[in-house]
């Protein structure tokens, strides 16, 4: 029996599957020499699982707790805005870093979608190139968050979510650690 979730599970607005959006976008928070990091979009890439830590930026204690409106939690999906919209990396856990413009961090609703599962349809061709059509901007391509909800995502059951994102993720870490061991060789 052939399954295809993008044909026979219905299709939900990613708004609808989210209990919270970590939104910091707005202002440019200031910086400092050591302290927190601070992720920018260059940070998240469709080939890691993690962000990676590029050119990180650093945040005093007290920018940290009062400046932004929220922080990711673990399990957390990374989306990024502008740039190279629609790259998304899960955030890891602890977390030991934060996120300012031009990304957002979508955290599910539980009961309606698995969090690996959503991570897994996100990365899908068919889902970034709903993205990639929906950006605006000629020179810096940028995603509005208003948007979001024009995203359709498939919902298959509990069990068929869990075992697809648990095997994407797996798959994922796999390639990930392979990648690593390949350039310890090499050096």
């Amino acid at each position: 029996m052939k399954f295809n979730i993008w044909v026979d599970c219905p299709k939900v607005a990613l708004t609808e599957l989210l209990s919270f959006i970590v939104d910091n976008r707005g202002k440019t928070v200031p910086t400092s020499t050591r302290g927190w990091k601070l992720i920018a979009t260059n940070c998240v890439t469709n080939n890691t699982l993690y962000p990676v830590y590029n050119k990180v930026r650093y945040l005093s204690l007290e920018t940290y707790e009062h400046w932004f409106r929220a922080h990711p939690h673990p399990g957390d999906i990374l989306f990024v805005n502008k740039g190279t919209p629609g790259r998304v990396c899960m955030v890891p856990d602890p977390v030991d870093f934060c996120i300012a413009q031009d990304m957002i961090a979508l955290r599910v609703d539980e009961e309606k979608i698995y969090n690996k599962y959503l991570f897994a349809v996100l990365r899908s061709r068919k889902i970034q190139k709903q993205i990639y059509n929906m950006n605006v901007g000629d020179v810096i391509p940028h995603f509005k968050k208003q948007f979001l909800n024009q995203l359709q995502i498939p919902v298959p059951s509990k069990e068929i979510q869990k075992l697809i994102g648990d095997l994407y993720f797996q798959f994922s870490y796999k390639m990930e650690l392979n990648n690593k061991i390949n350039k310890n060789l090499v050096a």
